[in-house]
């Protein structure tokens, strides 16, 4: 016995076509990201950086331009040599970056450097992940190449900005082992974005 076939309804159509998919994690950076604005589209601006960043010894190891986002394993903040430990502190890092849509031709870049001060199988792992230290190693290359990126690209009208990462009061009771790295850098301009290009 042959079945009669009935086409798929219209809307069903609909909602699986409009399904959202992104090759982004569910959850989004650490508040005390490194954020800039630059006057590049999302996917140039993401693989720009995540290049930029792969020159000063941080290993990206996964770049989606189209979905504004990239990451790397956990690696040694001051080499740059992946490591699958699990020291805590912020001798192993890990840098994930998100890039969106800042009016039309605009990208929004925050980068985490994200460390693991405590062991609590009991939950999840990202709650145990902490923005490193300003003068982590690590965390001072991604705010140094994420400055020279608001620099080289500014927006029109605007001065180039960077909003770094600042040691915290919790960042200084966690488990510490770059205090021997060395400590310095440019100085880092509050963080003004202009307004956003309205769409025609």
């Amino acid at each position: 016995m042959v079945l009669p076939r009935f086409p798929a309804s219209p809307l069903l159509a609909c909602l699986v076509a409009c399904q959202p998919a992104t090759m982004r994690p569910a959850f989004g950076p650490l508040p005390a990201a490194t954020e800039a604005v630059v006057d590049l589209t999302v996917a140039k601006a993401t693989s720009m950086l995540a290049e930029a960043l792969r020159a000063d010894s941080i290993p990206v190891s996964r770049i989606e331009p189209r979905d504004g986002y990239f990451e790397t394993g956990w690696f040694v903040a001051v080499t740059g040599a992946p490591s699958a430990e699990r020291t805590l502190g912020d001798s192993l890092v890990r840098v994930r970056g998100w890039v969106n849509a800042y009016g039309r031709e605009r990208g929004s870049i925050r980068v985490e450097t994200a460390m693991r001060p405590l062991a609590n199988p009991a939950l999840p792992p990202r709650e145990l992940d902490q923005q490193a230290p300003a003068d982590n190693p690590a965390a001072m290359r991604v705010a140094r190449t994420v400055a020279d990126m608001a620099r080289r690209y500014p927006v029109p009208g605007a001065e180039p900005a960077v909003v770094a990462p600042a040691a915290s009061a919790d960042s200084a009771k966690a488990p510490r082992d770059s205090a021997a790295a060395p400590t310095g850098g440019k100085t880092i301009k509050p963080y003004r974005p202009p307004p956003p290009t309205p769409n025609p």
